[in-house]
């Protein structure tokens, strides 16, 4: 009976050797469970691999069409602000030129009113 305790240990202890020489020292190591594995195109693992590699290119093509629609926005937004900056400076423009206009015509209205008095013979200053 001894005998037969020894040969179980002897064979337990070469089957952990044989599993990590196997494991840590084969150039190739096996995965288990794909050293069998049915190399027909309608495996699961193919069909997997396939419904992946199409989900992958899915997102990848997502990915483009939204870097495209970003990089439009930006360009959107560049040109919108070029056209706020030259809306800026028209307003600046266009608040300085009427303001100039208002004087012109204060100006002109003091001096038609100068030209009214001399006809009316009253003098405005006096009043």
């Amino acid at each position: 009976m001894k005998e037969w305790i020894y040969l179980i240990t002897l064979f337990m202890i070469y089957l952990i050797f044989q599993h990590f020489i196997k494991k840590y020292f084969a150039e190739n190591p096996i995965i288990e469970g794909l050293e069998n594995c049915d190399l027909d195109q309608n495996d699961l693992v193919y069909k997997n691999k396939a419904t992946i590699s199409q989900q992958q290119q899915e997102i990848n093509d997502f990915k483009k069409s939204i870097m495209e629609e970003l990089n439009n926005l930006q360009k959107k937004i560049k040109s919108f602000n070029i056209k706020l900056t030259n809306n800026k400076k028209n307003i600046t423009t266009n608040a300085t030129s009427i303001k100039s206009s208002i004087s012109n015509i204060h100006d002109a209205v003091n001096q038609k009113s100068k030209e009214l008095d001399k006809f009316s013979g009253t003098d405005s200053s006096s009043s």
